[in-house]
């Protein structure tokens, strides 16, 4: 008896101690986890990595966020880098950057995109009238989602591992499910396999000149298309065309590269991968190897008033003009002056305030309301900060939390939610996008 109660208190003893060690170890035990982190310079310059090599290398690198008219009118020599948030460039841009060019220096930026093409239906008329950029007319190449591959370069590593652990989730899925499910989950992993490129995964081979080695890069979804019998033949580029295409254009050169609809080879994140940082040095080089470089972060439209103060001023003073003088003579006073209409009238604050409580009241004039304030306050970010426009709604949400140092939570719901039915919370939705507003107006 006595030994039967030793091994239950031996057994409760052992069963404490475990779960004592598991309660040490998930209350009281202290770990270090990585945490992603964004720093205030990373996130106001996607390009800060590829800025830093520069600057290493020797590179005197200047970072200019938008190319307004009065820098493309007295740009310096050197290498012109456009960021892939950077609109392609209109006429008149196009035209002091090719005079650029062919004093001796170098422009890398990534073409326009055309509609998706096969080899065989690209006809000499067809993608060059789609695009809307000038310089990719001029040479002749395109974005385009064809998919091809470099099949005599290496298996790229993480795409590889993606597709595997892809295949693995839908295996799993599969078993789980019945065969109805599995018969349609069957159609649409066709139709999802018929858009990728048939064969492993590879990587995109560059063998340039002046390069020591093989320059291996990640293969785009989107690649370059070169139109049959458009442009000059280019001087050289990857094995297949897909990534990059170099140009000669008087005494300089123009770089083609195609970017992701979410990285570029010289972004921050995607920079450190396979050579990457060596393809940016070696077309930062092509104007010498300490060349200048300016990093474009955007591009600046032109306006219809701008256009016309270039192209026709003298117009537009003549009728300026013939306008003041219309003014001067319609002024001009007959008789005494009457005394003014004596009326009672409201403040203005009063009309406001009631449209406000006339509109709390309707069924649906608190959504007019927010989706006014929402209006006015994308219209004005977006205008401060163009790169917006390539996010999501999501994304474009926590991009300004982080920007505006506000609670993450909030600017989504200020910015996405409905509106909110409680007084307390409406004004704070209002209230926060009246912060985004303010911020951003420094």
């Amino acid at each position: 008896m006595k030994r039967s109660y030793s091994i239950i208190i031996a057994i409760v003893a052992v069963l404490l101690a475990g779960a004592g060690y598991e309660l040490w170890h998930l209350y009281f035990h202290k770990v270090w986890r990585g945490q992603h982190h964004i720093s205030e310079a990373q996130a106001k310059n996607p390009m800060l990595a590829a800025t830093r090599l520069l600057e290493a290398r020797g590179h005197k690198v200047r970072v200019e966020p938008v190319l307004s008219y009065q820098l493309l009118n007295q740009l310096p020599d050197g290498v012109m880098l456009l960021s892939r948030y950077a609109r392609p460039p209109d006429e008149r841009q196009a035209r002091l950057l090719l005079d650029w060019v062919r004093r001796g220096n170098t422009l890398i930026m990534t073409p326009d995109w055309v509609d998706d093409t096969d080899a065989g239906e690209a006809g000499p008329d067809g993608a060059p009238d789609q695009s809307t950029d000038p310089l990719g007319k001029h040479f002749g190449v395109a974005m385009s989602g064809r998919t091809r591959m470099d099949d005599t370069c290496r298996i790229d590593p993480l795409e590889a591992s993606r597709r595997e652990r892809r295949a693995a989730a839908k295996a799993g899925q599969q078993g789980a499910e019945d065969e109805e499910d599995e018969e349609s989950e069957t159609g649409e992993e066709e139709t999802a396999a018929a858009k990728e490129p048939a064969g492993p995964p590879r990587l995109v081979c560059l063998n340039a000149p002046g390069a020591a080695n093989t320059i291996e890069l990640a293969r785009p979804s989107d690649t370059l298309q070169r139109i049959e019998g458009k442009g000059p033949k280019p001087l050289w580029g990857d094995t297949y065309e897909l990534a990059v295409l170099v140009y000669g254009e008087g005494r300089g050169k123009v770089a083609m590269v195609a970017v992701d609809a979410a990285d570029s080879y010289f972004d921050n994140d995607a920079l450190r991968q396979f050579d990457h940082g060596e393809l940016l040095l070696l077309l930062a080089g092509q104007s010498g190897p300490h060349a200048a470089v300016m990093l474009v972060q955007h591009n600046e439209p032109v306006g219809w008033a701008a256009w016309l103060w270039q192209h026709a001023r003298l117009v537009v003073l003549g009728l300026a003009a013939l306008l003041l003088l219309w003014v001067w003579s319609a002024s001009r006073r007959f008789g005494p002056m009457l005394p003014e209409a004596a009326g009672a009238r409201r403040a203005l604050i009063e009309h406001i305030e009631a449209s406000g409580r006339w509109l709390w009241r309707l069924p649906q004039g608190r959504a007019l309301l927010l989706q006014a304030v929402r209006k006015s306050t994308e219209k004005h970010v977006l205008r401060r900060l163009p790169e917006l426009h390539a996010l999501g709604p999501a994304e474009r949400a926590r991009r300004l939390a982080r920007l505006a140092k506000l609670p993450e939570a909030q600017v989504s719901d200020a910015l996405l939610g409905a509106p909110a039915s409680r007084a307390a919370d409406f004004t704070r939705q209002i209230s926060i996008l009246q912060q985004l507003r303010a911020h951003h107006e420094r």
